[in-house]
């Protein structure tokens, strides 16, 4: 077995180097799962992220990750999901760059064991089945970089969408 898992669990509750957080393009507090990271985090992780430029669509910042079981976050803004119509494959595109964005920042900071949420399939919409293949192709393809790549989903309905696209896909 490779250093690619996925598991079902909080994923605030995990130690490794760093959490990717889903983040808002002026990385301020957010929805879903970046509004449990500021809250857990706190003023401090506001004041860090209110220094720090605004972050595109596919990017990525680094900050601390004060309260929490990580040493760093690893924030990368999302695309929403548009349904499918002539703009989805310009999301699908956004989507793959944040997971190429945050592994590039790990890479520089010498970080090897990442922890990823479903990316864009949280507040974002994204079909765990179209974020799951975006997120695994790239996490598969970085696989030898890093010591551990978790990805910890939510529900054991996302994580069995995202094993399935797994063992059909990369198995």
């Amino acid at each position: 077995m490779g250093p690619l898992q996925l598991i079902c669990d909080d994923v605030l509750t995990i130690e490794a180097d760093a959490l990717v957080c889903p983040a808002h393009k002026h990385l301020i507090r957010g929805r879903g799962l970046s509004a449990q990271v500021y809250d857990r985090a706190g003023e401090a992780l506001v004041s860090e992220c209110s220094q720090l430029p605004e972050c595109p669509v596919g990017g990525a910042r680094i900050t601390s990750a004060p309260n929490l079981p990580v040493q760093y976050l690893l924030h990368t803004v999302t695309p929403q999901w548009s349904s499918g119509d002539q703009w989805g494959a310009e999301g699908v595109a956004q989507l793959r760059e944040c997971y190429k964005s945050v592994l590039a920042l790990a890479r520089d900071r010498k970080l090897r064991r990442l922890l990823f949420p479903a990316l864009g399939a949280g507040t974002n919409r994204f079909p765990h089945e179209i974020a799951a293949h975006q997120g695994l192709e790239v996490l598969h393809d970085a696989q030898d970089d890093f010591s551990l790549l978790t990805v910890c989903l939510h529900s054991p309905a996302a994580l069995a969408a995202w094993q399935s696209v797994d063992q059909r896909f990369f198995g």
